[in-house]
């Protein structure tokens, strides 16, 4: 039987420019992205769309090789809310980065019904910084962005990519 999660992968869906890491949405765990009830995933266009859910979680992870250690990054989710977007009045997200096994996970959290609605790519305003350790070869990052607590219905949200990216 299918799940109704999706888990991504990372293969050919992780690319690194200069000082940037960019992660395509086929690489993120999205639950009930395996579901098309909620979750909409064009892998020719490497978007995923939420239809509706009460319960966003999305999960992705960078190899921390593909970052350079002892140094300041920022995360972005790069979004748009479609015309109908819709429930994310009084329901902030969360985005979350754990920069390595045995750190602390680093929040923040950001008002989506501040962003127009339309065909304009935002990135989620969140100002999510973290630090690299040193040793950091045999390690990742992990990263989410979550609205789980308020169990109102939204959607509308097209993930387009997380920029992983040096300040």
């Amino acid at each position: 039987m299918a799940s109704s999660h999706r888990k991504g992968s990372g293969q050919g869906n992780i690319e690194v420019k200069g000082d940037t890491v960019i992660v395509n949405p086929l690489a993120l765990d999205i639950t009930w992205g395996g579901d098309g009830r909620y979750w909409r995933i064009e892998e020719d266009r490497r978007i995923a769309e939420l239809i509706q859910v009460c319960w966003l979680e999305v999960n992705g992870s960078v190899e921390m090789n593909k970052l350079q250690p002892n140094t300041r990054y920022k995360l972005e989710f790069k979004i748009k809310l479609k015309p109908d977007a819709f429930g994310w009045n009084d329901s902030p997200v969360y985005i979350m980065a754990m920069p390595g096994k045995g750190t602390k996970c680093i929040w923040a959290s950001a008002d989506l019904s501040k962003i127009r609605k339309g065909d304009q790519t935002s990135s989620i305003p969140s100002r999510l910084e973290f630090s690299t350790p040193s040793g950091i070869a045999d390690d990742k990052i992990s990263f989410g962005l979550f609205e789980i607590w308020k169990g109102r219905w939204k959607g509308g949200l097209v993930i387009e990519e997380v920029v992983i990216s040096k300040v």
